[in-house]
């Protein structure tokens, strides 16, 4: 019997992936004091609207407002899952899909989300770019974890995702649910053309093994189980 012993997610995640994460996060901290403090009149080119992007063209706003976030409590709230599922994505992946592909799909999402809302609404903060990181680790988790079966996988990623990625609290207005749904579809994505791209690499690093199986016992007779004081 072949049994499945490691994949590319048995091993350790690479050292660069708490660095990668880090940095990412302490960016975000400065994107926003920028925009708390005004610096270099940050408000007025870092949010980004309908109006400002797709009317007046401007559309590096779809990236800067990544790094812009209403207050400290938003800000504490998107970071600690983007350092977690920066840390994994970056130390398994690499850092292309964390923090590149991350942060150029986080404007796409705001793309999408942007052509919903009225003209004037701005949308700021990486929350969408959040939900892109846990759609894009589950869907490659179900895909390349070869050593557990697809139901097990399939649970464990369902409950995660409702453990992590489902609201806690009750409908807030200024959250923009849009953004974090179009961002865990747009993560989907991605993630199924990934690994379609590393298919390859990552059934190239499963190790198997040939277990021998162990022969089946012929049951005991009625003589042989009364003899031996079964029952």
């Amino acid at each position: 019997m072949e049994v499945i012993r490691s994949t590319w997610l048995t091993r350790r995640p690479h050292d660069r992936g708490g660095i990668v994460a880090a940095w990412t996060v302490f960016l975000m901290l400065v994107g926003s004091i920028f925009y708390w403090r005004d610096f270099f009149h940050a408000s007025a080119w870092m949010s980004a609207s309908y109006n400002t992007v797709f009317t007046q063209g401007e559309y590096w706003r779809l990236w800067t407002t990544l790094f812009a976030h209403a207050d400290m409590g938003h800000l504490l709230s998107n970071s600690l899952l983007l350092f977690v599922m920066g840390y994994f994505l970056s130390g398994y992946y690499g850092v292309l899909v964390f923090p590149v592909a991350a942060i150029f799909c986080g404007g796409i999402t705001n793309a999408i989300v942007l052509q919903s809302y009225r003209p004037d609404v701005n949308l700021i903060g990486v929350s969408g770019v959040v939900y892109w990181m846990g759609a894009t680790w589950l869907l490659l988790y179900l895909f390349v974890d070869k050593q557990r079966s697809y139901t097990q996988r399939t649970l464990r990623a369902i409950g995660v995702a409702l453990g992590v990625f489902m609201p806690s609290t009750a409908f807030d207005p200024q959250v923009s649910y849009r953004a974090h749904l179009v961002g865990f579809v747009v993560g989907l994505f991605f993630a199924a053309i990934y690994y379609r791209l590393k298919r390859d690499q990552f059934t190239a690093a499963i190790v198997t093994e040939i277990v021998p199986e162990e022969p089946d016992l012929p049951l005991p007779t009625p003589e042989q189980s009364e003899s031996r004081g079964l029952n």
